[in-house]
């Protein structure tokens, strides 16, 4: 395939380093664009920029996208935990931003933009299991809200402005580089075994998520860049459910020991359960999780003790 010209907006994030180096691998140009001021997470490589950049910076935006052909929208300011505490925060500093991005991807005649959106909370509590893409979608948390409403727009830039995008509905992602010590119950629960800690569990470990291994979504973000049909969002994710009971298993076995775990009052705002239907991705992009969740969980566990 011709090499394009590939904006990773948020590339030194969890989902960035893993999406740039198959972008290079894949012989593309990248401009990785980020807050930070160091890229250590990235190898340097000839065909690789880094950038620092402010996603809120429209002028720097725009600069950046210019001449792309795909750019690939993965920067968050909020996480679902935290986005409803501010609600305003969250809508100004995604939504109103994304739509300044659309308009500098539709002005600089970017081919494609592709949109790291949220399969575990833009359904909200779905009446069956596993969700597919055309079931209704009713967030519980602003983070849903604000995906699903970026969603829209990018469909409302295209048929307006005939920028081309893609929303990728990603499922519960884990793997290496997962750097947030906040967030993922399994980066945070590896990190609390490493240390000896006890876990916290919210509610009593029955709560269902669908987990991804990271250079899954990335190899999915690809194949959704090169794609041309009609279609404009995608489940992605393993299509299998596992409990927080499940995890905290697999980790004792990893760990070659039981751990200690307290349970704490259930969340408001956690989904009992959520399994994404991935038929669509597989029958249209091609795409099928490549990574078991076993040796997803080893893996991020052997990268973690390095």
């Amino acid at each position: 395939m011709q090499s394009k010209r590939c904006v990773v907006l948020g590339a030194n994030g969890f989902l960035g380093c893993a999406l740039t180096p198959q972008l290079l691998e894949a012989g593309h140009h990248v401009i990785a664009c980020d807050l930070a001021r160091e890229f250590s997470s990235i190898a340097p490589h000839s065909r690789l920029e880094c950038l620092t950049l402010d996603f809120l910076d429209e002028v720097a935006v725009r600069e950046a996208v210019a001449g792309a052909d795909w750019v690939f929208h993965l920067v968050s300011t909020t996480k679902p935990a935290s986005s409803n505490v501010n609600m305003a925060f969250d809508v100004q500093t995604n939504v109103v931003a994304t739509i300044h991005l659309l308009e500098a991807c539709a002005a600089e005649g970017v081919g494609r933009v592709l949109f790291a959106s949220s399969g575990g909370t833009v359904y909200g509590i779905p009446s069956s299991l596993p969700v597919r893409e055309d079931m209704p979608t009713l967030p519980i948390v602003s983070y849903g809200l604000t995906k699903l409403v970026i969603e829209r727009y990018a469909e409302l830039f295209e048929r307006q402005k005939g920028l081309q995008t893609v929303s990728l509905r990603i499922g519960n992602p884990y793997g290496p580089r997962h750097y947030d010590p906040n967030q993922g119950v399994i980066p945070v629960f590896m990190r609390q075994i490493r240390q000896g800690r006890q876990l916290k569990i919210w509610g009593d470990g029955s709560i269902i998520r669908d987990y991804v291994y990271v250079d899954d979504v990335a190899r999915a973000f690809i194949l959704a860049a090169r794609y041309a049909g009609p279609l404009r969002q995608f489940n992605i994710a393993s299509g299998e459910g596992r409990s927080v009971r499940d995890i905290v298993h697999q980790l004792e076995l990893l760990n070659g020991a039981p751990v200690e775990v307290e349970y704490v009052a259930a969340r408001g705002f956690d989904i009992p359960a959520i399994v994404l239907d991935i038929t669509r991705a597989r029958e249209v992009l091609g795409w099928h999780p490549g990574v078991r969740f076993e040796e997803g969980l080893r893996l991020t566990w052997e990268a973690m003790s390095l």
